[in-house]
């Protein structure tokens, strides 16, 4: 039984080094950072061409991101938060890697999410941007 549970553990890692690589690839194929000035005004266009509150997207960008397109977190339950508004893969399998990692999908993704109620998902860095 000993065997399974060790054989186990290690496709679980297996995976989720997969998972890790596809996220990596996803990050190296992606626009470089703009730079801070860039990112903002562009968070802040697609916001208004979604009809929300600029300044709320580009703080809550900032306190999840510090701003940085390429952002990634892993947590430990082994999920991983992705761009601007860390998008974390097992919550949001919906935004792929390559939006994640792109500042207009990320932040079109956001918006809508504000537009339906949704804003509670940053609850955890609201302290920073609420």
């Amino acid at each position: 039984m000993e065997i399974f549970s060790i054989l186990n553990k290690i496709r679980q890692t297996l995976i989720q080094l997969v998972k890790l690589y596809k996220i990596l690839i996803a990050q190296k194929k992606a626009e470089k950072n703009p730079g801070r000035s860039k990112t903002i005004s562009r968070i802040r266009k697609i916001a208004n061409e979604y009809e929300v509150d600029p300044d709320l997207a580009v703080k809550v960008a900032k306190c999840e991101s510090n701003l940085n397109p390429l952002a990634i977190n892993i947590n430990v339950s082994g999920s991983v938060d992705r761009g601007l508004f860390q998008w974390n893969d097992f919550w949001h399998p919906e935004v792929s890697n390559d939006c994640a990692f792109n500042i207009e999908c990320s932040t079109a993704f956001f918006c809508q999410a504000v537009k339906n109620g949704n804003l509670n998902w940053w609850n955890s860095s609201r302290h920073c941007w609420g």
